[in-house]
């Protein structure tokens, strides 16, 4: 019970977490004194993101109890939707384009941060546990438009995406858009 409650509030933190510079990188600073992190940062902070949800998934896949699995799946899973509509809303209302620089605005920069984290997040969560998966979000209004959308969106920043996350981008899209299916898509996934 302590471990479920303990992996839990990993699971919520690593879905609503911001960005955040580690002493080792170096960020200029604007005449009010604020952190600007550029692109190139915020790739590497991405990538290591990206290791970390591959961590939250190596765990959940050794949870040999499929409904603890299945709970801390839905868990994330929700709360991973929550955040791409809430920070896609605040993005669309910034007229944050596709593909274009990190902004200036310290707080739109965690909103985008944490609209790409979690898409790719969602993504892996997806592919990695795809039945169980879409057991949870045949309950959910709307999920399969909302992350297409998504995707498109979080794939048009390739300034800031590793080629891993795109190679998985491609695979999710695959995976939920059976319009850009290919006749060889298979989900490495999928046991």
């Amino acid at each position: 019970m302590l471990l479920n409650k303990c992996l839990t509030v990993i699971l919520a933190s690593f879905v609503i977490g911001t960005v955040s510079v580690s002493g080792g990188e170096v960020a200029s600073k604007n005449a009010e004194n604020k952190l600007i992190i550029t692109d190139k940062i915020y790739s590497n902070i991405f990538v290591r993101k990206r290791e970390e949800h591959k961590l939250v998934v190596k765990h959940l896949l050794s949870t040999e109890d499929y409904a603890k699995r299945f709970d801390l799946l839905k868990l994330a899973l929700k709360e991973i939707i929550r955040v791409i509509q809430e920070d896609g809303e605040n993005l669309r209302n910034n007229n944050l384009a596709e593909g274009s620089a990190l902004p200036k605005n310290p707080e739109l920069v965690d909103s985008l941060a944490r609209y790409l984290e979690n898409t790719c997040f969602f993504g892996e969560l997806v592919l990695h546990f795809p039945d169980m998966s879409y057991r949870i979000l045949k309950g959910v209004d709307g999920w399969r438009d909302l992350l297409i959308r998504a995707l498109e969106y979080t794939r048009s920043f390739v300034n800031i995406l590793d080629q891993k996350s795109l190679e998985m981008l491609g695979l999710l899209e695959q995976e939920i858009d059976e319009g850009k299916r290919t006749d060889s898509y298979v989900n490495p996934y999928r046991e």
